[in-house]
């Protein structure tokens, strides 16, 4: 399992390379308005480095979780006046802090000085608020957008990386819910509908700390995948699994209160070539295709017969280091549905 540090680290990175984009787009105002003065350069750094600490401790802890069940255009509007009014009370108080620097004077003289009327006066208050409007709505619609259409996909997309098929090695996790029958038919379409949504959101940060990438979501399942080498590494893709466990186990009061039952669920996983592709002229995906993904899918369901919660193939195995944190067990050479050679899978736990 993750160590509860690893989502700290997460989420210290996301706040480090939210606060530089938004020094760099401080100074960028800076060149491109006034020339770039050292004063406003230094106003742009303190503006940038108040909002981008601020508001990605705000995405962190506040829109990930009350906002995830809004609206999409509610989400954006909601957003966008958050970094509107941060970013006002941003320039506003390192405004007064630099004239008051500036000018020598008492912060509450600062308000009632020429200088400080002159900043609004001549418009350059309005100038900051319409390059914070356009930049902050430009960056919240393409952090939606990403949402809407997955992870790294708007990436993928910009940069043309998969306009021509690839060929690319790739871990598959596909991830099931157990008794999800039984469940839909006890809680009924909407009450399920909040229970699957739920358990995708509390195993979401397990996958993104095993840096994979959640490739589709088909009714009860989950598919993720990682390119080889990160899903090998330190053993990701499996963190990845007993992560998500972990976070349910911690919310187990809060399914029994709310839904009379906690999510329990199994996964496969297969190693190996796929090519990768953009596909569709209406809505375009990233899609992947070939033996490795179709392997993955029926590992899956092998572990409904074998009654094991994690099965994986020995290719992908013999990838992983056991070290001191997982021991494997082999289950025997299973013969997979359309496989004409039968595939040796293992079962594996946490060590200790």
């Amino acid at each position: 399992m993750r160590r509860p540090a690893q989502s700290t680290k997460r989420r210290i990175r996301s706040i480090i390379t939210t606060t530089l984009g938004m020094i760099s787009l401080g100074i960028l105002y800076a060149f491109v308005f006034r020339g770039g003065d050292s004063h406003v350069i230094m106003n742009g750094i303190a503006i940038g480095l108040l909002v981008g600490a601020i508001s990605s401790l705000g995405e962190a802890y506040w829109f990930q979780s009350r906002g995830r069940r809004w609206r999409f255009w509610i989400l954006l509007a909601v957003r966008s006046a958050f970094y509107i009014g941060l970013i006002s009370l941003a320039v506003v108080f390192t405004i007064v802090v630099h004239l008051a620097w500036e000018e020598s004077l008492p912060w509450e003289k600062v308000i009632s000085s020429n200088a400080f009327f002159d900043f609004f006066a001549r418009g350059e208050f309005m100038q900051v608020m319409l390059y914070a409007v356009i930049g902050t709505l430009a960056v919240n619609f393409m952090r939606q957008v990403n949402v809407l259409i997955g992870q790294n996909a708007l990436l993928y997309f910009i940069t043309s990386r998969y306009h021509t098929p690839l060929e690319e090695e790739r871990v598959f996790m596909f991830l099931d819910l157990k008794s999800s029958t039984r469940i839909a038919e006890t809680l009924g379409h909407t009450a399920y509908h909040n229970f699957l949504n739920d358990f995708v959101h509390d195993i979401t940060p397990a996958i993104l700390e095993s840096r994979g990438e959640i490739y589709q979501y088909v009714g009860d399942e989950v598919v993720v995948t990682w390119p080889g080498r990160t899903g090998v590494k330190d053993g990701n893709c499996l963190h990845c699994f007993f992560g998500a466990r972990a976070a349910i186990e911690l919310s187990r009061g809060r399914y029994e209160r709310e839904y009379g039952t906690v999510p329990d669920f199994k996964a496969g996983y297969h190693i190996g070539p796929v090519t990768v592709a953009e596909i569709g002229e209406v809505r375009k995906q990233i899609v992947f295709h070939g033996d490795t993904v179709n392997t993955a899918a029926r590992i899956r369901s092998e572990c409904t017969t074998l009654q094991k919660d994690l099965l994986l193939s020995s290719t992908l195995a013999r990838r992983l280091e056991s070290g001191e944190l997982f021991t494997y067990e082999s289950v025997g050479d299973i013969r997979l549905s359309g496989k004409a050679e039968p595939v040796e899978l293992f079962t594996v736990r946490e060590a200790g």
